[in-house]
């Protein structure tokens, strides 16, 4: 028993090396064990673990932070939609157009939060947004002056309410334009005998300068009428006329007037042909309620078929002028008048007289009154052979002049 037992002994232990050997050499043909894999499997966790525990705490994606961005994009549109719907633009605005500024006004908005008034103007368009041109105006007030203007250049604004953190409103806009906002215009008429048929034609054609004048300056034109033969008349009290049937009665009047050969305030006949347009353009500069220069065009449509005396020359009626050329003209300069002229190039009583001194020519070396306030001056006897119309000519001088300084002349 010993012997068998001494013998299956190796046996066994040879067996058991064979297969230990066997499993070895497999191992090693596949290049790996069990125990290799799960160390690698345990390191690359270990390495994953080691990679989150170095992060700072400050580099943690934060969800509360990803939260908030989210909720704070709608409260963004929310406000940009409560910009448009509920933001109150300035109230009121309007603007008055002077020769040489633009003045706007506004009422500022009561709405609470509100901080400023911001103008952007350009020219050719409106802005299209607040960066869009120059910000004229950036204060709480309500109103400005924009006095960096060309007379005749159309300005385009854009007028905006602001409130702080929640922005400004959409923006109301305005178009000005640095031209007269109204005129004065006073017709001065020599109503001796020889001007019957030039007062017929104006009393017809008033009506018509009227209309062209009540649409150029929406109705705020005031009319006037002076007349004049040795003596002078401011007729109203130098007050506008209340409309063009009104003024019309007044031409008509002095239309029948003519037939007298009378003065205009006393019944002594006019003997001789000069008349007294100095004093009669002296008269209207000084009598007439003229209104702000500034934004007012003043102009004067004087008609004469003649010449005239200067102070202290008396007319055969032994009625003196008042005003020298030189005080005539300057008046007229000095209250920014123009004078558009009707006038004749031949009287007296021959009609052969040369009469254009002061009108179309200097008088004695000094401009014609035409010249010397920036107006124009017209043959009379055009208008007479029915050539010229007076309305034609009177809306013309206007539209030339309502965009223009007084120092354009």
């Amino acid at each position: 028993m010993k012997k068998l037992t001494m013998f299956l002994i190796p046996l066994f232990l040879m067996l058991s090396c064979s297969v230990s050997d066997e499993d070895l050499a497999t191992d090693d043909i596949n290049g790996h064990d069990d125990n290799s894999l799960a160390s690698d499997e345990s390191d690359e966790q270990g390495a994953g673990t080691d990679d989150e525990t170095e992060l700072p705490d400050d580099n943690k994606v934060d969800e509360n932070q990803t939260t908030d961005k989210e909720d704070n994009t709608p409260d963004e549109e929310n406000t940009d939609e409560e910009q448009t719907v509920t933001l109150q633009e300035v109230q009121q605005l309007y603007s008055v157009d002077k020769i040489d500024s633009i003045d706007l006004f506004w009422k500022s908005p009561a709405m609470a939060g509100f901080e400023k008034t911001v103008i952007v103007r350009k020219t050719g368009d409106y802005p299209a947004d607040m960066n869009d041109g120059t910000i004229v105006y950036e204060a709480i007030g309500e109103n400005y002056s924009d006095a960096d203007v060309e007379a005749g250049t159309e300005y385009y604004y854009r007028v905006f309410a602001c409130y702080g953190e929640l922005g400004c409103s959409k923006g109301i806009f305005l178009l000005g334009k640095p031209c007269f906002s109204q005129l004065d215009i006073v017709f001065v008429m020599d109503v001796s005998t020889t001007m019957k048929n030039m007062l017929g034609i104006l009393e017809n054609e008033i009506g018509q300068v009227w209309e062209f004048t009540d649409k150029n300056f929406n109705g705020e034109t005031q009319f006037g009428l002076t007349v004049f033969v040795d003596d002078v008349t401011v007729t109203n009290e130098g007050k506008t006329f209340a409309s063009a049937d009104a003024i019309k009665a007044e031409f008509n009047k002095w239309y029948n007037f003519t037939s007298t050969n009378k003065q205009t305030q006393s019944s002594v006949a006019n003997g001789d042909w000069p008349e007294n347009s100095l004093d009669g353009l002296a008269l209207t500069a000084k009598g007439f309620e003229w209104r702000d220069a500034e934004q007012t065009l003043r102009l004067v449509i004087l008609a004469t078929d003649d010449t005239f005396y200067e102070s202290p020359a008396k007319f055969s009626s032994n009625i003196a002028v008042q005003h020298t050329y030189d005080e005539t003209v300057t008046l007229l300069v000095d209250g920014k008048m123009r004078v558009g002229a009707f006038a004749a190039k031949k009287g007296g009583s021959t009609g052969t007289t040369n009469v254009e001194p002061g009108f179309f020519t200097d008088y004695n070396g000094k401009p014609s009154i035409p010249v010397a306030t920036g107006g124009e001056v017209y043959l009379i006897d055009d208008v007479n052979a029915g050539t010229l119309h007076i309305y034609e000519t009177v809306n013309a001088f206007i539209e030339n002049t309502m965009c223009k300084t007084y120092d354009e002349k």
